[in-house]
């Protein structure tokens, strides 16, 4: 089924449908509804929150907004028109917000300091009240409707963390599977919802007095191969998540398909969970021509989605829909009218969908967001007049888009001046452009790619791909670039220059020029690296450290220096003719292991339980003495 709305275009093209990349088989939809929906025929019954329930980097206040700016950590209060009123300096890295407007509060996420910064809003400026504190790395934010209790998720520590916003004591604790992003209250207050970059899921529970039971809904009802399975206790030092635990390599699922890199989550009326996110298929189909690119076919490897997600958590009905933004990021509901809003990443473009909650869901329009020094969104609200505000990321401007019809061609839209400075450098600020972009022939066959595709926020998707007949896992590049050439799993790159052009080629683009390829190395060695968890067991990681750095297991042999790597090349019995040596920081968030991701999970790994053999003499190493070297890894 294809729901188009009769005046869908982007700004300046009569068909938006027309605009394709070079290169590419077939156009996206802008929106194409893929199964029944799972919205009743009626519109739903909802007052406008006076709370945040899905935080963001913006939201609106009463004839303006508050920013987040991750890039400079700049708290921004603004008038309707995105002129700031109020700053205030929270810190760098600081992803989302949630606003109480009744009780004139702020709750901004700290997430390199490990905290909630409580601002008060009281007589339009912005002053700090008090801090939270949060497990390691706070991410998602979302207010329950009463204003009471904040829900907060850690990403390294892995937890959904809900806390009374009086006295900022925790509540309860719920553990959650690895890399958790957005979080979600519906507006009757009875369900939580978490999205992940990694598993493929959308956890939901029933929120109470105690920590819900978090049950994961497949966004992928069409070959997707992560089951709907409870949150289980904590794990050994070391284990995944029964999500992740089949995501490993792609080699003996061909044709299989992966929903990733979910950042946000959101309700819209009835109850209905909405997740943008991406579909990667890493091995194509056997039979299909080996074009020697990312996925071994012919067809764009991935594609952009929305799930709708309905039904008590375990019973649930989930439909799904194709869509053109690259990369969504961002979602923002209006219960005045059920209308929708999505918002990409990757090509600095907006959809909105009528009848968001309903039966008839369909497209009201597409438009490209006009911010000459692009927008890269990272977050959007929706203001008291049903205006859009929409978060620019990467020229720190706030985007007003007023529909008054339609169609996109009559919506009235505003871009505000630049918020605050940019702390990257020039040449650094422009390879960032470049990493998320998306459509762009330069950098993959039809645009269908970005890198951050399959490196969102420069981590890793998880997936094994196949790329020039070999099977070859996604690494992690943050905090893994500089000082740790030669690049590529076999090290044939020398210099990070000539590994980024190899894979540009490799995904079918273009090329890029020398002063962009300069670019987007800058950018990538600005990446901090991933947090480590939490330590659980401090004399556990002592004696992990010291079998990792023992003559008889060998770790420290390879693995040593600053950058945990040799530089070298080894080689190792497996399908390459030999391995280079790549650096372990943030090895607990890189999962899965060696170079075609056999080994799903470190004990895997430690006891050569996957392809590659002849790495150390950790296997003959008993239970306890691979739990505690599990305890160090996971600490670099």
């Amino acid at each position: 089924m294809i729901f188009v709305g009769s005046a869908a275009v982007l700004a300046g093209t009569p068909d938006a449908r027309t605009r394709i990349p070079s290169g590419r088989l077939r156009p996206p939809p802008l929106f194409e509804l893929l199964d029944v929906p799972v919205g009743p025929p009626r519109a739903p019954r909802i007052a406008r929150p006076g709370v945040t329930l899905a935080g963001g980097p913006v939201a609106a206040l009463a004839g303006g907004a508050l920013v987040i700016d991750a890039d400079s950590g700049q708290l921004i209060r603004t008038d309707a028109a995105g002129a700031p009123l109020a700053r205030l300096d929270v810190a760098p890295g600081a992803p989302q917000l949630a606003v109480d407007r009744a009780r004139d509060r702020a709750y901004v996420v700290d997430r390199r300091g490990d905290r909630i910064a409580v601002v008060s809003l009281h007589g339009g400026g912005l002053r700090p009240v008090r801090s939270i504190a949060t497990p390691a790395e706070p991410y998602g934010v979302a207010l329950t409707p009463d204003g009471r209790r904040l829900l907060v998720t850690a990403v390294a520590d892995r937890a959904l963390v809900a806390y009374d916003t009086a006295s900022g004591k925790e509540l309860w604790r719920a553990r959650l599977a690895p890399e958790p992003r957005g979080v979600a209250v519906s507006p009757d207050g009875r369900q939580v919802a978490v999205a992940f970059l990694g598993t493929g899921t959308v956890a939901r529970g029933a929120l109470g007095d105690r920590a819900p039971r978090l049950v994961h809904a497949p966004l992928l009802q069409d070959g997707g191969p992560q089951p709907a399975v409870r949150v289980p206790p904590p794990p050994a030092p070391g284990a995944l998540h029964p999500d992740v635990a089949r995501t490993g390599r792609a080699t003996d699922r061909p044709g299989e398909s992966y929903a990733r890199a979910a950042f946000a989550v959101t309700f819209v009326g009835h109850g209905i969970a909405i997740v943008p996110h991406q579909v990667s298929t890493p091995h194509q189909a056997e039979g299909s021509e080996d074009a020697g690119g990312y996925g071994g076919g012919r067809q764009p490897p991935i594609t952009h989605r929305v799930a709708f997600v309905a039904g008590r958590p375990g019973e649930d009905r989930v439909a799904a829909a194709e869509i053109a933004l690259h990369q969504p990021r961002a979602a923002a509901y209006d219960p005045a009218r059920d209308r929708l809003y999505l918002v990409g990443h990757g090509t600095d473009a907006v959809t909105a969908l009528a009848a968001a909650s309903q039966a008839s869901v369909h497209l009201l329009f597409t438009r490209t967001l006009p911010v000459a020094a692009e927008c890269g969104a990272t977050g959007a609200a929706v203001a008291d007049d049903g205006g859009l505000l929409v978060f620019c990321s990467l020229s720190r401007r706030l985007v007003v888009v007023t529909p008054e019809g339609p169609s996109a061609a009559t919506a009235r839209v505003a871009v505000s001046g630049e918020l605050a400075p940019s702390r990257l450098s020039a040449e650094a600020l422009a390879g960032r452009r470049l990493f998320r972009k998306g459509n762009d022939g330069r950098l993959s066959r039809g645009g269908s790619m970005a890198c951050a595709s399959c490196h969102p926020e420069g981590r890793t998707d998880g997936l094994s791909w196949r790329i020039e007949g070999k099977v070859l896992q996604t690494p992690l590049l943050a905090g893994r670039i500089a000082g740790t050439h030669p690049f590529k799993w076999d090290g044939g790159d020398r210099t990070l220059s000539e590994s980024l052009g190899n894979t540009v080629r490799r995904l079918g683009g273009s090329g890029l020029g020398p002063g962009e390829v300069r670019q987007l190395a800058a950018f990538l060695e600005s990446l901090p690296p991933p947090r480590a968890p939490s330590v659980r067991d401090p004399a556990a990681v002592a004696r992990g450290e010291e079998l990792f750095r023992s003559r008889e297991v060998g770790c420290a042999r390879c693995h040593g220096g600053d950058k945990l790597t040799d530089r070298r090349q080894h080689p190792l019995a497996g399908d390459l003719p030999a391995s280079d040596t790549p650096s372990l920081i943030g090895l607990a968030g890189s999962a899965p292991y060696f170079h075609d991701g056999s080994a799903a999970t470190l004990e895997a790994l430690l006891t050569d339980r996957g392809s590659v053999h002849g790495m150390g003499r950790s296997s003959e190493l008993d239970d306890r003495q691979i739990a505690d070297l599990i305890a160090y890894l996971e600490t670099l």
